[in-house]
């Protein structure tokens, strides 16, 4: 059971290795889906500063910077960080994926200057790519398209370079968002991605798997001719086929993260590596492919969450934190915006429960998204000056110890949370582990799921065979068993013979001795 502990430098507290060690920020969050006005963007900045922020969290979408090949425009971003940074914030850069879908002639199909329409993602069932992102009109290129992601890796490089060279150290972290949320994963919405290059990828993943049709065949029931035929499912399906589908899903997004990953460290390695997730755990988690997040977070410096404000943020955090134990990453949460105040879904107070909370469990990182300059931000200032007292300026913050011996971790299971696709089914669990008082819980989080063997696949084949249980009372067992006793009582009989027999010798033996 994980405890809690005040910050010292006492030898006493050497067992706390907690990330709430390092600084904590508190970023506030700037879209640019369309850049800011000058002024309207330094009163934000102006007044994010004033309520104890420490960090902006600056969006930028490609579509703005690239709308012809490799013709960058960066001046209107250059001029928002020089404003940050000369108010003695830093920045963390979001840089947003997607394309903007350009409607030609009245057409519905998308076109981009940058990228072909093929490039894109497809939703289930649908012969043209979607368009999203609450009227934008966006699009976002296919994890699994060659082309596609090696135009977003160079990208992504090149402003991560731009910035990192020009601004030092004033950018923290940057991280690539896929999605209308501005997360690093599928977008939960719908199915994706099921476009041509996902469809090749699959087959591929299949023949890897198995090699022969038939071997497929025999794991699905099913009689398919070849690996071509084998269909891309829905996310609803739970059963063999869904699992090898989400496993070359996890493969083709972890695949694009590393690559982006790599990139960053090549030209900015001392800035950190950040990817966000919307939840990890939740019903929607796998249609965002995130429930493997500790693989697909391999190459990340910083691991965000994006929970809701009515969220349990306790086991937010002591999920993420419990999954990255040790491996020095930082993670943090995302406060959401104040429509929810608004519509009564939550009150401010919540705002700072999550806050402090998610300090308290081990985050470094809090961002505050949809929170824009004006009468809610202002009227609403003191939650942030509450969080940024307690957390950002404290002496001594609370921080989790690693000392797990107290008791069992609670172990989850990745291909349970995937089969029952309920969020809550882990959670009632940490409740019950935490009602007796503990603040802090601790997890062992088992990847079942993505590393999930089949009977009759390459790997399968290879694993240790076990012989299957048997009913005691079957007529084939117990012919077995008394097979196996009167064999057992034949052998008794012959070894009781030879030893008799070799007493008798030796009596004889010692007979003639004597004489």
């Amino acid at each position: 059971m994980l405890t809690i502990k005040p910050h010292s430098t006492t030898p006493a507290d050497d067992t706390v290795h907690s990330a709430s060690q390092k600084t904590r920020r508190m970023a506030f969050v700037i879209w640019n889906f369309f850049p800011m006005e000058t002024d309207t963007f330094r009163r934000t900045v102006d007044s994010a500063a004033a309520k104890g922020f420490t960090t902006v969290r600056l969006h930028l979408a490609w579509h703005n910077v690239e709308k012809q090949p490799l013709r960058y425009d960066f001046r209107v971003y250059d001029e928002q960080i020089a404003y940050i940074k000369e108010k003695g914030l830093d920045v963390i850069l979001t840089v947003d994926l997607q394309r903007r879908s350009h409607m030609l002639d009245g057409q519905k199909t998308p076109c981009d200057l940058v990228m072909n329409t093929d490039e894109f993602q497809y939703p289930f069932g649908k012969d043209e790519p979607y368009v999203h992102n609450c009227g934008l009109e966006m699009v976002m290129i296919s994890y699994a398209s060659r082309r596609g992601t090696d135009c977003a890796v160079r990208f992504y490089r090149d402003t991560v370079r731009h910035f990192a060279e020009k601004f030092g150290d004033t950018i923290y972290a940057a991280f690539p968002t896929f999605t209308p949320y501005c997360e690093t994963e599928y977008w939960c919405a719908d199915d994706f991605d099921y476009s041509d290059h996902m469809r090749r990828a699959f087959t591929t993943y299949l023949e890897k798997t198995y090699r022969k049709i038939k071997d497929l065949n025999l794991d699905l029931g099913t009689s398919y001719e070849s690996f071509e035929d084998v269909p891309m499912p829905p996310s609803s399906d739970r059963g063999t086929l869904g699992i090898l589908f989400y496993q070359c899903r996890h493969r083709v997004l972890k695949a694009f993260i590393d690559r982006l990953g790599e990139a960053h460290k090549n030209v900015a390695p001392d800035t950190l590596f950040a990817v966000q997730f919307g939840c990890v755990w939740d019903g929607a988690s796998v249609r965002r492919c995130t429930y493997g997040f500790r693989e697909l977070s391999a190459s990340a410096d910083l691991v965000v969450v994006d929970d809701a404000p009515k969220f349990d943020h306790a086991y937010s955090m002591d999920y993420i934190a419990s999954a990255f134990a040790g491996s020095g990453k930082e993670i943090g949460n995302e406060i959401d915006g104040h429509y929810m105040i608004r519509n009564g879904t939550c009150t401010a107070e919540d705002y700072i429960e999550q806050g402090v909370t998610s300090y308290r469990h081990n985050a470094t990182m809090l961002y505050v998204a949809n929170w824009y300059e004006g009468d809610d931000f202002d009227n609403n200032g003191y939650i942030f000056s509450t969080i940024a007292d307690e957390y950002i300026t404290a002496k001594e913050p609370f921080c989790v110890s690693e000392d797990i011996t107290e008791e069992q971790p609670l172990d989850i299971s990745l291909r349970k949370l995937f089969e029952t696709g309920d969020g809550n089914y882990y959670q009632s669990y940490y409740r019950a582990y935490t009602a007796s008082g503990a603040q802090f819980g601790r997890m062992n989080l088992h990847d079942d799921l993505t590393t999930a063997v089949f009977p009759n696949s390459v790997e399968g084949k290879k694993a240790p065979k076990f012989p299957e249980p048997q009913d005691p009372a079957s007529p084939a067992v117990i012919f077995r068993r008394k097979a196996r006793a009167a064999a057992m009582a034949t052998v008794a009989v012959a070894s009781a013979i030879v030893i008799l027999a070799a007493g008798a010798a030796a009596k004889i033996l010692l007979s003639d001795e004597d004489e």
